[in-house]
């Protein structure tokens, strides 16, 4: 028996993007299920969910899954159901690298090495046995009652990704599902899954098989060059991710928002729900500050106004929130080690080198 390196993160409790949230919105809106019932106590307004860049805590995510499931009643396949919705473009630049892996295998490997760029709350472990690969999805550490939920709606996001990878889909020959699911749903599973379907009294979560003979067919988009791409981004975003939590992510987007006001640290706690003090302690729990996600946001949106050649730098000073240039230049530089029209300068000049290549 051989099996691939473990993910790189081994447990759930990592912020994930707000589009997972925003997969439940959609799959509650094709059940009848309004948005708002689904975000109740979730801290999030539909607005929100269309930032790629926002992350969330998974206690929110898992607090729109609860709604979802008390709102939607009493449906045996809501786990395959909300499963199905996920594609591979819900995956953002994850989706890219998995679409542009050579094989499945490698699709494997990437899948674990940025797990944390994925929406996955089951551990997942794949191994080999002889002409057999066993994708098992744990439930063990999940919270009780959404613990089959969850593991399902896992199971049901990776077929559904395999058929946007795989020509035809990628048949699996045999899924067991450890635990009580009901009769009817193991039916509606077996007619969703077109495979065997059984249940089990022993071990935990889902465990799904496929023919070993598919792991190193080329894949129809695979490519290299463009794997090679994607997986940089993808470690980008993840080292990104890892240092940066939920929180200063949200307050990042209440920054953005309040910039022309100079956004004061109150108004964006208040928008919130908490106050300055607890902000300030939530956030250096995440090993940062407003401060420092302040002149973040700023240096980044006073990049890209610069870079359009359209704004002149008191214009740009003024968008971003400060009392003058003199003010926006100053601290420019001391964030940057340049000014405001030297980096307008090279940005131009790279555009234009780029546009003559």
């Amino acid at each position: 028996m051989t099996s691939w390196d473990d993910p790189a993160v081994p447990h759930w409790d990592f912020p994930r993007s707000a589009t997972g949230v925003g997969v439940l919105v959609e799959a509650g809106d094709t059940l009848g299920v309004e948005a708002g019932t689904i975000l109740r106590g979730v801290g999030l307004s539909p607005a929100e969910l269309a930032n790629p860049d926002l992350l969330v805590a998974p206690a929110q995510e898992l607090t729109a899954i609860r709604n979802l499931r008390a709102a939607a009643g009493d449906r045996p396949a809501l786990a395959a159901e909300v499963g199905a919705a996920y594609r591979l473009t819900t995956f953002g630049i994850l989706g890219y690298a998995l679409l542009s892996s050579p094989t499945l295998r490698d699709v494997i490997a990437m899948t674990l090495r940025f797990i944390d760029l994925s929406y996955i709350f089951s551990t997942i472990r794949v191994e080999s046995t002889g002409d057999r690969i066993e994708v098992r999805l744990g439930d063990a550490t999940l919270p009780e009652d959404v613990r089959e939920f969850l593991v399902d709606r896992d199971l049901f996001a990776i077929h559904s990704v395999l058929g946007d990878l795989v020509p035809g889909g990628l048949p699996f020959t045999g899924v067991t599902f450890a635990g009580g699911r009901s009769a009817e749903t193991l039916a509606v599973y077996r007619e969703r899954l077109g495979t065997v379907v059984s249940s089990s009294d022993r071990g935990d979560g889902v465990t799904a098989v496929f023919d070993a003979v598919h792991l190193d067919r080329p894949l129809p988009q695979g490519s290299t060059a463009a794997v090679a791409v994607a997986e940089s981004l993808c470690r980008d975003l993840a080292a990104t991710r890892r240092t940066r939590g939920p929180v200063s992510s949200r307050v990042r987007v209440g920054i953005t928002g309040r910039l022309s006001q100079g956004a004061p640290m109150s108004s964006v706690a208040a928008e919130l729900g908490v106050s300055p003090r607890t902000l300030r302690r939530r956030l250096a729990d995440e090993g940062t500050s407003y401060q420092r996600l302040l002149d973040d946001v700023r240096v980044e949106l006073g990049e890209r106004m610069l870079a359009t050649g359209l704004l002149s730098v008191e214009d740009v000073a003024i968008r971003l929130g400060y009392a003058e240039a003199s003010s926006f230049i100053h601290a420019f530089r001391r964030l940057t080690g340049t000014t405001p029209h030297q980096a307008s300068i090279a940005s131009r000049t790279r555009t234009s080198a780029a546009t003559r290549a």
